[in-house]
Formats: C-alpha cells, sequence, structure tokens
C-alpha cells in the first residue's frame, strides 16, 4: 500500500511540472493577433517624403497653374508637398526666409522659383549642407549646388517672339521691348535671345525699350511712355504676360490697334487676350510642366534615382489660329 501511494505521489508531481512548463511557455511564446476572417492585414505605414515648393506670387495664374499641378503630381505619387509664395513677384527676402523655414522642418528635398539669381544662393547652400538637396525652376540661381534645373528655354522663347514680329513686319519696322526685372536671368536669357535674332534683320529696328518689373501696372505706364515719346512703334515684345496685358491695354485705349504685341509665359489670361486680338502672339510656356516636374523628379532623386542636371519643358508659340486647345488646358484644370 505504501509503495502504490509513493507512485501515486510521484505521477501527481510529474503532472504538476508538466502543467507549469507548459503554461510558461505559453506566456513566453506571443502570438499574432487574430485577423477577423476576411479582412486583409493592416498595412505598415510609411513616412512620405517631403517637398518644399518656393513660388513667386499666386496673384500670377502663371505661378497658380504650376502650384495646382505640383500637389496633382503629389497625390498622385503619394508625395507631401508644402508650397511658399510671396506677395510680389521681386520678394527675395520671403524666399529666403521660406527656404529657412524648411530647412528647420526639414523636409527632404527643397524646389524654388528664385526672384533673384544672387540673393538666394546662400540659403540654398546652407540647405544643402545640411543635407537637403535642392532644385531650381523656371530661372537660374548663380550656385553649383543645385541638382537640377528645370524650366523652359528662355533664350528660344525671346527668338520665338522675335521670328513672329519680323514675319508680321515683312523684316522692316519699328520694335520696342518691354523687359522684366533687371538683373534676373531668366530677363536677360529672353531679351537676349529676342535681339540676337532681330540682329539679322538690318531694317527691324528696336527704338526704345524700358523695364516693368515683370508687373501689369508698370507695363501699362512702361507703354504710355513709349506712346508719347516714340509714335512709330510697331510692334512689342513684352517679355512677361502680365506686363503684356498692361501695355495692349494702353494701346487699346488710345485706339493704338495698329501695334502688334507679343507676350510670354503663356498664362490663360494671355491665350484669351491673343484669342480675342487684344494680343497678337504669346510664346506658351507650360507651367503645369514646372510645377509637375518639380515632385516627379524630386520623388525620383529621393528614391536613390539619378535626374539630369538640365530637364526642358516645352514652349510653343500661341495665336489665334492654335491658341483654343491651350486655353481648354488651362479650363480642365479650373482656370
Amino acid at each position: 500500500m505504501f509503495e502504490k501511494t509513493k507512485r501515486y505521489m510521484a505521477l501527481l508531481i510529474c503532472l504538476v511540472m508538466l502543467g507549469t512548463l507548459a503554461l510558461t511557455g505559453c506566456q513566453n511564446k506571443t502570438e499574432p493577433a487574430a485577423q477577423p476572417a476576411g479582412q486583409p492585414a493592416a498595412p505598415q505605414t510609411e513616412e512620405k517624403p517631403t517637398i518644399g515648393i518656393v513660388l513667386k506670387s499666386l496673384s500670377n495664374p502663371f505661378w497658380m497653374m504650376a502650384k495646382t499641378a505640383a500637389e496633382a503630381k503629389a497625390k498622385e505619387l503619394g508625395v507631401e508637398v508644402i508650397i511658399a509664395s510671396t506677395t510680389a513677384e521681386t520678394d527675395f527676402n520671403a524666399q529666403v526666409a521660406q527656404i529657412e523655414d524648411f530647412v528647420t522642418k526639414k523636409v527632404d528635398l527643397i524646389a524654388v522659383v528664385p526672384s533673384d539669381a544672387s540673393a538666394l544662393v546662400p540659403a540654398v547652400e546652407a540647405a544643402v549642407a545640411k543635407g537637403i538637396p535642392v532644385i531650381c525652376l523656371d530661372s537660374a540661381i548663380r550656385t553649383d549646388k543645385i541638382t537640377s534645373f528645370i524650366a523652359s528655354d528662355n533664350v528660344a522663347g525671346g527668338a520665338m517672339a522675335a521670328e513672329y514680329i519680323v514675319g508680321k513686319l515683312n523684316q522692316k519696322g519699328n520694335v520696342a521691348i518691354i523687359r522684366g526685372r533687371q538683373g534676373d536671368a531668366v530677363e536677360l536669357e529672353r531679351y537676349n535671345g529676342f535681339v540676337d535674332y532681330v540682329k539679322k534683320y538690318p531694317d527691324i529696328k528696336i527704338v526704345t525699350e524700358g523695364a516693368a518689373n515683370w508687373e501689369a501696372d508698370q507695363g501699362a505706364k512702361v507703354m504710355e511712355d513709349f506712346l508719347v515719346a516714340h509714335p512709330e512703334i510697331q510692334a512689342v515684345f513684352c517679355e512677361a504676360d502680365q506686363m503684356a496685358l498692361g501695355a495692349s491695354a494702353v494701346a487699346q485705349a488710345a485706339k493704338r490697334n495698329d501695334i502688334i504685341f507679343v507676350g510670354l509665359d503663356g498664362i490663360v489670361e494671355a491665350l484669351r487676350a491673343v484669342k480675342g486680338g487684344q494680343l497678337s502672339a504669346d510664346v506658351a510656356q507650360s507651367p503645369d510642366k514646372i510645377g509637375a516636374y518639380a515632385v516627379e523628379y524630386g520623388a525620383k532623386l529621393l528614391k536613390g534615382e539619378n535626374i539630369d542636371k538640365r530637364i526642358v519643358t516645352p514652349m510653343v508659340l500661341a495665336t489665334p489660329e492654335n491658341v483654343d486647345p491651350l486655353i481648354k488646358g488651362w479650363e480642365a484644370l479650373g482656370f
């Protein structure tokens, strides 16, 4: 009897020990949470890359178009964009502060449309020194620290305007130029493209020029002065659409419907003015491509892909014959 009792006690002790080991094993092993039937597993969250974009004034539809396209491309690619802009086209101090703010926010990449080729250099180089690549849009910045430059060929744009005017004047006539902000790289490129083309035609005379700083009201004032001092003007090249719209309105008010006006940008108001006859033609850039490319190529760079140092956006000469599809392109984006 005593032996049988010992055997029972030993068996009981073994069972208790096995139960303890089994319980300990269950406590140490982490089982995945049961997934409800028919539902996919929860995706791993991945932080979106962030691109900070510094534009010029959004009162200019050109930059509103760029903004709209950048936001659409960001949504398509799953990229976050933060867009800053200035009140005035020439406010480079605001742009410096915006670049510095993006550095503080630790964005992954900065794309900037510079108001000045030199003033932004220290801020851009400081951003690059902190490991934030910078892409330049539309006009150049005088530093070799830029990763890529996305813009239309402004020299070619100036030449396109000149070719149209020379043809309309049958290679003989008096021309004026309304220039943008002196010192801007893009201004000089457009100016040189126009002047170099005109030089090939000795009977085309550039009789006067004036600066209007990219603004419509200043373009109007310059045109008023032109009409008083040089009534012989037959054509005016305006280096930007806002200036062209201001200048042509002055000519219309003065009953000078004989003057040929050609702008350069391709904003929807200028395209509608081409359709309506207030402008003769407009060298239309692609602001939507500028905004979209900033995000598209910026995202590629952040993925470790190589992008070209120079990326050219397309242009087309808008005339009454081909302007309708260009206007519809703007209207499709809500403009």
